[in-house]
């Protein structure tokens, strides 16, 4: 009898910390009506980026070429008025950049995080 309660149990807690996982994660793609927005964030640095440093960056980050054309400028924008700025479907950040010394550090939702340094133009 212990060993059904246990087996019991044991389903119950890894079911309750998969609803909890999918929860966290939300949805892979966001749905096809929402609208991707870019904030600027205050940071003490700011850094002037070519082009050439925005597309290889948000390419990196998983931003298709018709987000990097609309969106691109506005990022470019933000961290050089601001330093920082993160990207939001809804209530959901999809990625953050921020500036620090010669690098800008990326974390995205989906494709995990990376530097860029400026000064050598890749990713380190």
């Amino acid at each position: 009898m212990k060993s059904v309660s246990y087996k019991l149990a044991s389903v119950v807690v890894i079911t309750v910390l998969l609803l909890l996982a999918l929860n966290f994660t939300g949805c892979a793609h966001p749905p096809a009506n929402a609208k991707l927005q870019i904030i600027p964030m205050s940071n003490h640095e700011i850094a002037d980026l070519r082009a050439d440093d925005i597309v290889l960056i948000m390419r990196r980050a998983g931003f298709s070429d018709d987000q990097i054309l609309e969106l691109g400028p506005d990022l470019r924008e933000g961290l050089l008025e601001s330093g920082a700025a993160q990207f939001k479907v809804g209530n959901k950040i999809e990625a953050i950049f921020a500036i620090h010394g010669d690098c800008v550090y990326v974390s995205t939702r989906m494709r995990g995080s990376f530097i860029y340094d400026v000064k050598i133009g890749s990713i380190v």
